[in-house]
């Protein structure tokens, strides 16, 4: 019988015990790691509003002047560069000029316009100039139009006027006798033949008629110059006077 024979088995290497300084690094790595703070969430930044947009100022700023007996508005157009005038409710059109104060209009005929803060001077071709103050109120005229009349006429001595709206059956309203008296037609009828002008009677059965020519017409008192004459019958009694086609 042979003898058995026994081999020696090397120890594995990866079954040794980590000696003790790598204990310690491993035990401080984990403590170093369980004490660090956890990472803060982010957080989205607040949306960032639209900043508001600048004021638009107003392209066209209208004012009115009491020009002497007469009120217009002025209607300044800077990015024109003009200003608009509205004189018995005709438009006016006058571009800007050099001055050295103020604001000045003024064109080849004769007509300007010369604007300092509220007061303003109005010269109009062959006629002195008038001194003229901001005022709240409308002139007549533009007052007649923003209320959809297509005629208006004035006359002097009594004074009077008439107001003819718009339409196949327009109102015809007047003022008479220097405002003692009012009338209203309700539905006035277009005069045809020859004549140019409206026909009707009042509530209370007075006849009304206004004839309307287109020609050249001069205001008496104020020599205002009109592009229509008018004459205004109401019962027995006529009014003489000038007009203008607002619609015009």
């Amino acid at each position: 019988m042979q003898p058995r024979s026994f081999q020696t088995r090397r120890p594995d290497p990866r079954n040794r015990p980590l000696p003790l300084k790598s204990l310690t690094v491993l035990c401080l790595a984990s403590l170093l790691a369980a004490c660090k703070p956890a990472a803060e969430p982010v957080v989205a930044p607040a949306p960032v509003e639209p900043a508001a947009p600048a004021p638009v100022e107003a392209a066209v700023t209208s004012i009115n002047f009491q020009c002497g007996d007469e009120r217009i508005s002025a209607a300044f157009d800077n990015a024109a560069g003009n200003v608009t005038l509205s004189i018995g409710g005709q438009p006016l059109v006058l571009p800007q000029a050099v001055a050295a104060s103020g604001a000045r209009y003024a064109d080849d005929q004769g007509n300007e316009f010369w604007n300092k803060g509220s007061n303003a001077t109005l010269t109009r071709s062959g006629q002195p100039a008038v001194e003229c103050a901001q005022t709240e109120l409308a002139s007549p005229w533009d007052q007649a139009k923003a209320r959809g009349a297509g005629f208006r006429a004035v006359g002097n001595e009594p004074g009077w006027a008439v107001e003819v709206g718009m339409g196949e059956n327009p109102v015809l309203t007047a003022t008479l006798d220097n405002g003692e008296r009012n009338i209203e037609v309700a539905q006035a009828q277009a005069l045809t033949g020859d004549n140019s002008g409206f026909s009707g009677k009042t509530a209370d059965g007075t006849a009304v008629e206004l004839l309307v020519k287109r020609e050249a017409c001069t205001d008496a008192m104020s020599g205002e110059a009109f592009a229509a004459s008018a004459q205004l019958k109401v019962g027995d009694q006529t009014y003489s006077g000038c007009g203008r086609f607002l619609s015009e």
